[in-house]
């Protein structure tokens, strides 16, 4: 059996930000094969189960939050690496201070900053609606103690952005990856994509070497060192193609389901 894991954003999805019906039949093909194909994202879980179901398979293994929280088929967890609860704190406390907006994630719980365009926005492009209990009441309630963030979107102008990435450099605990200008990523420094897929090959009995990761961007590399085959979109920014083993075709033109097409034919 071969394990296939994928990016989402950037690199499975197309430009509608859905799976297109040519990358549907691609994956159902090499599952249909006695393959496993895995959705690998900093994204929360319900909003990967909405990609999955789209596919019209039974439910897979998946990884959320870009290594963080890795689950079985039957959702329990094979890895949980949340942020320590001093960091989360000192997030916030920064986010506050410089008034941007960030959304804390812990398991399938997304707490908003407020019902503001990022929240919308956010909504929209995971399909996934956030949680009644706001990020103030999250932390002044002390359930960022009991059960802390896989995640924090930091949202804003890009130079008070620049701002908390700064304040928060100097924490080992935590890392900072930057999507795009307005978008900070924060999560634990200990978990990662290649983690991820490093965990969930062994959950699975799989030989790191018969893994194939498709990916776009700076977090991917680190899967990219991991998997037996790098396989990078034609749109991925540089580091991704360089330490990728093959380069496929544009996330628009369906490159996952190329590759994946082209694989099976061989095999």
């Amino acid at each position: 059996m071969t394990l296939f894991c994928s990016d989402v954003d950037g690199t499975l999805l197309d430009h509608r930000r859905t799976l297109s019906d040519r990358t549907v039949a691609a994956i159902r093909a090499v599952r249909s094969a006695g393959h496993t194909f895995v959705l690998c994202s900093s994204r929360m879980p319900a909003s990967l189960e909405g990609l999955e179901r789209l596919c019209g398979v039974d439910p897979t293994p998946l990884i959320a939050y870009n290594g963080g929280l890795v689950l079985r088929a039957d959702r329990s967890v094979v890895t949980d690496v949340p942020i320590a609860p001093d960091d989360a704190r000192e997030a916030y406390a920064v986010c506050s201070r410089l008034d941007l907006h960030a959304s804390f994630f812990a398991g399938d719980d997304w707490h908003p900053w407020g019902p503001d365009r990022w929240t919308e926005r956010e909504a929209t492009i995971t399909a996934v609606e956030p949680n009644s209990v706001s990020v103030h009441d999250y932390v002044a309630t002390g359930r960022v103690d009991t059960h802390p963030p896989h995640k924090v979107m930091a949202m804003g102008d890009p130079a008070l952005v620049d701002d908390l990435e700064v304040a928060l450099a100097g924490r080992p605990g935590l890392v900072t990856y930057r999507s795009k200008d307005t978008y900070l990523e924060i999560a634990n420094a200990a978990c990662s994509k290649g983690g991820g897929l490093r965990a969930l090959a062994a959950e699975l009995g799989v030989d790191l070497a018969d893994t194939v990761f498709f990916g776009d961007n700076h977090n991917d590399v680190s899967a990219f060192e991991v998997a037996g085959t790098a396989v990078a979109v034609a749109n991925a920014v540089d580091p991704a193609l360089d330490a990728a083993s093959v380069v496929t075709s544009h996330h628009r033109e369906d490159g996952v389901a190329a590759y994946l097409e082209e694989w099976l034919a061989a095999h």
